[in-house]
């Protein structure tokens, strides 16, 4: 039951093109406070009959823009309706419109209530055939929705969008609790386990599902290779017929370093970007022997987040391998098997480096080859349990269910390798300043804030050297700043060596520049400095009067200066 309901309110007063409404002036809905104590014992029943994981508590609604909200008339001539939803202790939100015909001239942006975090703007081009449009999370317990709309369109925009679903989070996706985090024994795909990885690493996703449920899955390849959005998950996860269209896959959503494994800082929350998200799908096949479920997604990932399309094989593969997931929602991870023994329709998996959570099932197994040859099912496996996962053999077991999606063109191949956008070129990704360095494609390092060194650049070569900084005096301007060598040089700046700062001062005007050592005295000491530091250049101190060169004309300053600075 929502505590909150207010109608929709027209507002005639003119508005600067660039001003938006106060939040405080937008009408809001709020649904009922999470009971923290209920949820958790039901995760923890939840859990231990291994369902799905679920991080948000569902509200069923019916908004228009006919019913709630406020319209305000924009100096252009559109129209802007604007709408707030709150849950008062919720970590996240995210809604679902189970009507979503956008009008041409419509565009949609959803943001916190500070509007700092905003996610890219909903248009027509979102509207689909199954006519719905479910968000990705909002890092807040509120969120502002926005539409803009050509004047003469409004009518059709309260008739064709309606708000169904409101769903705070109480966990997962980075919220401040313990739930955000994955267990310490994790590996994050950016650590050098990872580093053979990266043709299959991009295919793997994190999805949403109705707002509330969670899996992980991945893009699989066919072998028509056309870059037909095929998405494999587990069939436990609820994928179905009138599901399919609320699902949000986040791409890319990995750790930008490596955290150790085992340290506190891997089983804390990550930094995994959250802005690359495909949105709606239609069901294509599933079965619950071999738990798989096969989604067509309604459009195709950003050709730019450089998502790879996951090769699979029908053939019974044991022996070494790699199991790619999001544990409980956390940035993608990276498992090792000591075994993966087929036997029935699962293989049975033990991990040797790495693990599963909730919220991992769904994710693919992949064979020595770098083929999917399962998808996780079930299985208690965690950091501190050894013990087997499941995962359902659905190309050897079920691929008659599969054949005609995955195998269009009837070749009926035994395997097929992995499609990517363009051949995956691999060069050094450098992390920061600190000379962190990883092996991996241009797509992937960008996505995760590091700079790309080019085709043919590796870490072993030392591609990433640390950035050596240092105060750069510019003295056209008297500015200083903080900056490499080479940058501070090619601005006509004096550089003042490693180490140096400008917080330390090492730029600030020297009204005594024969006192070398700020001692306020130019002394038997100064003269002996200059001394020894003769044929040095512009860096040195000891350049008194500043010629580029500590020779003898700076002996004669320091005499002539002999005594007190002041």
């Amino acid at each position: 039951m929502l505590t909150v309901v207010i109608s929709s309110i027209v507002l005639n007063g003119p508005i600067g093109d660039t001003t938006q409404l106060p939040v405080d002036l937008i009408p809001e809905i709020t649904v009922p406070s999470i009971d923290y104590i209920a949820v958790e014992e039901e995760n923890i029943e939840r859990d231990v009959k291994g369902g799905k994981y679920c991080f948000a508590i569902p509200n069923e609604v019916s908004v228009t823009p006919k019913s709630h909200g406020v319209w305000e008339k924009l100096p252009n001539g559109k129209m802007r309706w604007s709408l707030r939803v709150n849950c008062d202790n919720g970590v996240s939100m995210n809604v679902g419109f189970g009507r979503y015909e956008m009008p041409e001239s419509g565009s949609m942006v959803i943001s916190d209530e500070t509007r700092e975090f905003e996610i890219r703007p909903f248009t027509a081009e979102d509207n689909k055939d199954h006519g719905e449009l479910w968000t990705p999370i909002i890092p807040s317990h509120e969120a502002v929705i926005e539409i803009v709309v050509d004047r003469n369109e409004k009518n059709a925009l309260s008739n064709q969008i309606e708000l169904t679903a409101i769903n705070p989070g109480y966990r997962g996706f980075k919220s401040e609790n313990f739930a955000g985090s994955s267990g310490a024994c994790n590996i994050d795909v950016l650590c050098e386990e990872g580093d053979d990885w990266w043709d299959v690493i991009p295919s793997v996703g994190v999805y949403t599902l109705s707002g509330y449920w969670t899996c992980s899955g991945a893009m699989v390849n066919n072998t028509a290779q056309d870059y037909t959005p095929y998405f494999l998950t587990a069939n436990h996860c609820g994928v179905t017929n009138s599901s399919d269209s609320s699902i949000v896959v986040y791409w890319n959503h990995h750790n930008s370093y490596c955290r150790t494994p085992g340290s506190g800082a891997s089983g804390g929350n990550g930094n995994g970007p959250l802005n690359q998200f495909t949105s709606g799908s239609t069901m294509r096949a599933t079965r619950s022997y071999t738990d798989f479920t096969l989604t067509e997604l309604s459009s195709s990932p950003n050709t730019s987040w450089g998502v790879t399309y996951a090769g699979w094989s029908r053939q019974t593969n044991g022996g070494s391998g790699a199991g790619i997931h999001h544990p409980s929602t956390a940035e993608k991870r990276i498992s090792f098997p000591d075994y993966m023994n087929p036997s029935g329709e699962f293989y049975n998996v033990n991990w040797a480096e790495g693990t599963t959570e909730p919220g991992s099932s769904g994710s693919p197994l992949f064979d020595g080859n770098h083929r999917i040859v399962g998808q996780l099912c079930c299985g208690s496996a965690s950091c501190s349990s050894d013990t087997n996962d499941y995962y359902g053999r659905s190309f050897g077991l079920s691929w008659s269910y599969l054949d005609d999606w995955l195998d269009p063109t009837g070749s009926n191949v035994q395997y097929l390798d992995t499609l990517g956008d363009e051949p995956v070129v691999i060069g050094a990704c450098c992390i920061g300043t600190s000379g962190s360095c990883v092996n991996i494609a241009e797509s992937n390092c960008n996505a995760g804030g590091g700079t790309w060194m080019g085709e043919g650049s590796s870490c072993d070569a030392g591609d990433c050297e640390p950035v050596v900084m240092g105060a750069c005096c510019i003295e056209s301007t008297g500015q200083c700043i903080d900056i490499e060598e080479s940058t501070c040089n090619a601005g006509g700046g004096t550089w003042m060596g490693e180490n140096s700062s400008c917080d330390a001062g090492d730029c600030d005007q020297n009204d005594c520049p024969t006192d070398t050592n700020g001692d306020g005295i130019t002394n038997v000491t100064d003269l002996l400095y200059v001394v020894a530091e003769w044929g040095a250049g512009s860096s040195s101190n000891a350049d008194v009067n500043g010629d580029g060169t500590v020779n003898v004309s700076d002996i004669l300053e320091v005499v002539a200066a002999w005594g007190s600075c002041n």
